[in-house]
């Protein structure tokens, strides 16, 4: 499990040992969303492909048996058509046999569900106890995945403001060179080429909007270290005395 960053990878390759060993046919995480009071698949493994996904929004009554349930951290071996019946959206609907469910916790608090479609197993004593291991990774497989999900939106979100910004200056790389550096700006470029060999750390002063980050690109575009990523700097405002 911990082999593996997305949860996609570490589910498909932890479901073959499952099948070998205990007769599992499937595996799913599914993850509890508070907010909207749902229970949605996030990653499902060996599962039959009619299954019908059951991702729709629980009434407050459903929810609250729900996570009464989460709450016992007893982990559930039942016919699935029968946990459809007494606790709506735990299960997505058609799967047929017998499953195995458990509550993957984060911080004490319910997150998500593991659950096994199991055929027939050989030794459900056994099974029992690898289950309830299972549940300690998958709850930590389950919150890098949120993790990521969020990391991706707020990249998304950072590429979104990067392409707004570029439109408005009318320029098509952030790295384009500082306009005015073959004329007004020959003598800040000319300061720029000697210090960015040295390794001497550098301050920039200006008023709020002259372009302080610019030069500090430029800086580094032309350092040594170019190819790795920029230091960390502080805008200070010039404030004549």
């Amino acid at each position: 499990m911990a082999s593996h960053l997305r949860i996609e990878e570490a589910t498909a390759a932890i479901l073959p040992q499952l099948q070998a060993a205990f007769g599992v046919r499937g595996l799913m995480v599914r993850r509890l969303d508070t907010v909207r009071r749902r229970v949605e698949t996030l990653v499902s493994a060996g599962m039959s492909t009619q299954l019908t996904a059951g991702d729709g929004r629980l009434e407050e009554a459903q929810w609250s048996a729900l996570l009464q349930w989460c709450g016992t951290a007893t982990p559930i071996a039942e016919e699935a058509s029968r946990l459809v019946k007494r606790l709506p959206g735990l299960l997505p609907r058609n799967l047929p046999g017998k499953v195995w469910v458990g509550c993957l916790e984060q911080a004490g608090q319910p997150r998500g569900l593991l659950i096994l479609d199991v055929a027939a197993c050989p030794d459900e004593v056994v099974l029992s106890a690898c289950f309830s291991a299972l549940l300690e990774p998958f709850a930590a497989a389950l919150e890098n995945d949120r993790r990521l999900r969020e990391l991706s939106v707020l990249r998304e979100a950072a590429e979104a403001d990067r392409q707004s910004l570029l439109t408005r200056l009318k320029r098509q790389d952030v790295t384009d060179t500082p306009v005015g550096a073959e004329s007004g700006l020959r003598e800040v470029m000319q300061r720029v080429d000697l210090v960015a060999r040295s390794d001497t750390p550098v301050l920039i002063l200006g008023e709020t909007g002259s372009g302080k980050e610019v030069i500090a690109r430029a800086i580094h575009r032309r350092s040594p270290r170019s190819a790795g990523p920029s230091c960390a700097s502080t805008a200070v405002p010039f404030r004549p005395s």
